[in-house]
């Protein structure tokens, strides 16, 4: 299977708002918050294509402020769903993600269970190849993640963590890019460890 570039990928970031990241305790809220700002980072400043997505924002909130400051443009084209669980059933996401050009999907939501795994099997469906980030993702229960990682596995698809998925985009920390990437890296998440 071909190597997931900065060049042939795309990250997409499902409904990560206000109230489905209340939602998370499957793992620490705080490592999900760190990991989703490097991620969205990732796409900004390394001109990764970064689509965000988000469900029946008056009932579910906006998206988490971590994301909005990183990537306000993302942001502010983000693609506005009604209640479709799996993303790919909308037309507007289902034509935002063609648009990238990309066949291969670096995907992050909440819930795992729900939404993530609901259009993940969609993406897969759709004829894409795909990492999930488990831990820029969550759920209720950790059992919840567990299934759902299985379930991604058994489909073919990549569970990596968000550290994992940088350095298959940047595996050499050091040419420029790569040196950016650490850098976001360090900023962003071992930076605010223990913290």
């Amino acid at each position: 299977m071909e190597q997931f570039t900065p060049q042939n990928s795309a990250i997409l970031l499902v409904d990560h708002q206000k109230s489905t990241m209340e939602w998370i305790y499957s793992q620490d809220k705080k490592g999900v918050e760190n990991n989703l700002r490097m991620l969205a980072r990732l796409g900004v400043d390394l001109n990764i294509p970064l689509l965000i997505t988000t469900t029946m924002e008056d009932y579910v909130g906006q998206t988490f402020e971590g994301i909005q400051k990183v990537a306000p443009t993302q942001y502010a084209n983000r693609v506005k769903r009604g209640g479709t669980i799996n993303c790919f059933l909308d037309p507007n996401f289902n034509k935002s993600v063609k648009e990238l050009g990309r066949k291969k999907l670096i995907i992050a939501g909440l819930t795992t269970d729900i939404c993530l795994l609901q259009t993940v099997k969609g993406a897969v469906n759709n004829g894409y190849e795909v990492i999930v980030i488990a831990d820029a993702s969550g759920s209720m229960t950790k059992m919840a993640d567990e299934v759902s990682f299985d379930f991604f596995r058994q489909m073919g698809v990549k569970v990596y963590s968000s550290n994992a998925v940088l350095a298959e985009l940047f595996p050499d920390f050091g040419t420029p890019e790569g040196q950016k990437a650490m850098q976001i890296s360090i900023d962003e998440v071992v930076s605010k460890l223990g913290k």
